[in-house]
């Protein structure tokens, strides 16, 4: 893909998806293809239905879906391509191993919940490591051929069709790629297995792709948790009134990922 490089200057002040939506709205047709000037609108989306934050809608009837990741200190740290209970949910319907410890917990959850409030909250911090600890037994629990089929059920298939919108609000630049061009895709396409590096009774872990004597490392990042931690999970007050077992596929290493991609800042 290929940005216009005639110095026009960057809009000055990021500060929330908003604008995104309204730097897409004039500009879009200066960076996808797709979008035409003048026969496009840019509506919000987001929300728990909803895979894109923003959609371009062109008069032609294509849809570009914009994934939008403000990172409004700068590019360190992280962000989210998928956070979802799901995975979490098929796999204690079919009493998977690696969600054995997982339902431990959630059966113990169930017991406690019947327990008056007091009692309830005096229980949420014996909780907390128990949660950290189930979640460290799913992750050391994965073979290579598990992580593998997550990534493509999890990751890449609700990401296909969408085009990643990063903004650098320290630098006031912004990026996007076709989530496809992700090496993710590339790596398992070309047979690599993968495993995860995880710390001890770390609810976390770095994907690290192997073939041969090659490793490689594209900044990826499993993590398992509860969604509104431990307070709601037993629903002992607080204003989340439940919270589940989730999944997520974490980008860290985002500088690298870009380098890795060659995708340059738009420069418009």
């Amino acid at each position: 893909m290929s940005f216009p490089s005639d110095g026009r200057n960057h809009h000055n002040a990021i500060e929330n998806e908003h604008n995104t939506k309204e730097y897409l709205q004039g500009h879009a047709h200066l960076i996808y293809e797709a979008a035409e000037e003048g026969k496009y609108i840019v509506l919000s989306k987001g929300g728990t239905k909803n895979k894109a934050d923003n959609i371009i809608e062109c008069d032609d009837g294509r849809i570009i879906s914009i994934s939008d990741k403000q990172k409004k200190k700068g590019l360190g740290g992280s962000f989210d391509y998928t956070n979802t209970s799901a995975p979490i949910h098929a796999l204690l319907e079919n009493s998977n191993e690696c969600v054995k410890e997982i339902k431990v917990v959630l059966d113990s959850v169930k017991e406690d919940k019947k327990l008056p409030m007091e009692k309830r909250k005096k229980l949420v911090e014996s909780y907390r490591p128990r949660i950290k600890k189930a979640s460290y037994a799913f992750l050391i629990s994965l073979s290579s051929d598990d992580i593998i089929a997550l990534i493509k059920q999890y990751l890449i298939e609700p990401n296909k069709e969408m085009e990643e919108f990063i903004t650098d609000g320290k630098e006031n630049k912004r990026y996007t790629f076709p989530f496809m061009d992700h090496p993710v895709v590339k790596l398992i396409e070309n047979g690599f297995t993968a495993s995860i590096v995880v710390k001890v009774d770390g609810s976390s872990g770095s994907i690290i792709f192997s073939k041969g004597n090659e490793e490689v490392n594209v900044g990826l990042r499993i993590r398992i948790h509860t969604n509104n931690g431990a307070t709601a999970l037993l629903g002992a007050g607080g204003s989340n009134k439940s919270s589940q077992f989730v999944m997520k596929f974490q980008q860290d290493g985002i500088k690298n990922l870009l380098t890795t991609m060659g995708v340059s800042a738009i420069g418009v």
